[in-house]
């Protein structure tokens, strides 16, 4: 049963972590902001290469992420996976933010307030929303913003079946305390599988 249990958790978090993996090739529902498509200073073999070298940040990340979780929740349960998300999540966002970029997770309901989306994050997780509840899948939904001097990207991060226990409707009482002793402004629960539950936001200096 544990074997099982082990299965379904590893499972569930490389649906929801690597959808922002292969998106070099699956970019159907992104989006290219106006002000993009004039700007000389980058052609588009340039934006591509960004949103490679964007994707290999999400990759690196969601990757350390999900190994620390899935350690956690099988060693001691879901009330340790607040920990590794409060303590370890930032440290590895960190870690991942050189080379000129800088790698965050926001949404539209935030756990932690310091990821609090800006006017074009939240634009664009309204987005994500609609086109995946109109059947777009999550891995085709990404954004770019770029200007003078700096490059934006956002990928899509769905709600996968693990995710429901910290974020969903019915967090056991336990851990829902827990949760509010870690974030006591948290808002980041009530979610379903049919919901973006966030996305990955990078920016790179040019």
């Amino acid at each position: 049963m544990k074997a099982l249990i082990t299965v379904i958790i590893i499972t569930s978090f490389s649906l929801s972590f690597t959808s922002g993996s292969t998106a070099q090739t699956q970019v159907q529902s992104n989006t290219l902001d106006a002000n993009s498509r004039s700007e000389g200073q980058l052609n588009s073999q340039n934006i591509n290469s960004l949103e490679m070298q964007a994707n290999e940040k999400i990759k690196q990340f969601a990757g350390q992420l999900k190994t620390a979780l899935v350690g956690a929740i099988q060693t001691e349960g879901f009330a340790s996976a607040v920990k590794v998300c409060k303590e370890q999540a930032p440290e590895i966002a960190k870690s991942v933010s050189k080379d000129g970029w800088t790698l965050a997770r926001t949404s539209l309901k935030t756990r932690n307030a310091a990821n609090k989306p800006d006017a074009w994050e939240q634009e664009k997780l309204q987005d994500f929303d609609k086109k995946f509840k109109e059947g777009v899948l999550p891995n085709q939904l990404s954004a770019i913003d770029v200007n003078e001097n700096r490059f934006r990207y956002m990928k899509a991060i769905p709600t996968g079946q693990v995710c429901l226990a910290c974020h969903g409707s019915n967090v056991e009482p336990s851990l829902k305390a827990t949760i509010d002793q870690n974030y006591p402004n948290d808002k980041a629960i009530g979610y379903t599988l049919e919901d973006i539950r966030g996305a990955f936001t990078l920016r790179k200096s040019l």
